[in-house]
């Protein structure tokens, strides 16, 4: 039976002398899962991430990483167990695309400059996987959007972490490349026992990859399950706040939700 990973509990965050952004949350996660959080803007879903990649303190230790509490671990220890993947990155200097995959093998550095015996292998490997090895001399700062987080991705599949925390990580991507990093995470959590967590807005691709949900509203945790648990009709047009359709995709055999308006030609008709 796999071991637990992560414990949460009771955690609750403000930022400063605001009100909270999360409230009273309790989450238990082991190794090997593959979950997606989910909820409306301002839920509290990226404060959750930072603070569980250690980005970000409360007032009182609620987290533990394998019975550790996040904040007892030295940063280069941590970077060997946990990848974060943020929003959205600025590059202050000129690196190319290799440079950049190549950091993440930061925390495996011997000395000062020196990169252990599995740095190539697993850039190069990164790197195809992210579809970026035709790019691997362009400057980071010359690429779109999308191919930038792909190779952001890439530094941390490269980092080898056990641990992969994804900030809306394909919001630029193209349908290819959404479907296709979703595919490369399930395949790291099925057969190499990664724990991916990734929080996104895609209820649909969330639905259709990751094996568990966590939903939550105006900072509390509101449902924690399945997909076919947690999307449950009245609940989702509750949080969201729009009318939704929900079915089973004849295809992938999982659950998609459609929002929906109808209109008679100038009101919105309930």
């Amino acid at each position: 039976m796999p071991d637990q990973l992560i414990q949460i509990k009771n955690l609750s965050f403000a930022y400063e002398e605001q009100k909270n952004i999360l409230n009273d949350v309790s989450i238990d996660i082991i190794e090997g899962e593959f979950i997606g959080i989910i909820g409306p803007n301002g839920a509290g879903k990226s404060t959750l991430i930072k603070l569980i990649a250690g980005l970000l303190q409360s007032n009182h230790d609620k987290i533990t990483l394998s019975e550790t509490l996040i904040s007892d671990y030295q940063p280069k220890e941590l970077a060997r167990i946990l990848g974060y993947v943020p929003q959205k990155v600025e590059m202050p200097f000129t690196f190319t695309v290799q440079q950049v995959v190549e950091m993440g093998r930061f925390p495996y550095l011997q000395g000062l400059f020196h990169q252990d015996t599995d740095t190539e292998q697993q850039v190069d490997r990164a790197m195809q996987w992210m579809d970026l090895t035709g790019l691997r001399d362009r400057s980071f700062a010359t690429l779109s959007g999308g191919e930038q987080q792909r190779a952001i991705i890439a530094s941390v599949l490269a980092q080898q972490a056990k641990l992969m925390l994804l900030d809306e990580p394909t919001s630029a991507l193209d349908l290819k490349h959404q479907q296709g990093i979703y595919r490369i995470l399930k395949r790291l959590a099925d057969e190499e026992g990664k724990t991916i967590i990734i929080v996104t807005h895609d209820i649909n691709l969330a639905a259709q990859f990751c094996k568990r949900l966590i939903l939550l509203d105006k900072g509390k945790l509101v449902a924690d399950g399945p997909p076919g648990q947690v999307l449950q009709f009245q609940l989702i047009q509750q949080v969201y706040g729009v009318k939704v359709y929900i079915d089973v995709n004849p295809l992938t055999k999982s659950l998609y939700i459609l929002p929906y308006a109808t209109y008679d030609g100038k009101n919105e008709v309930i």
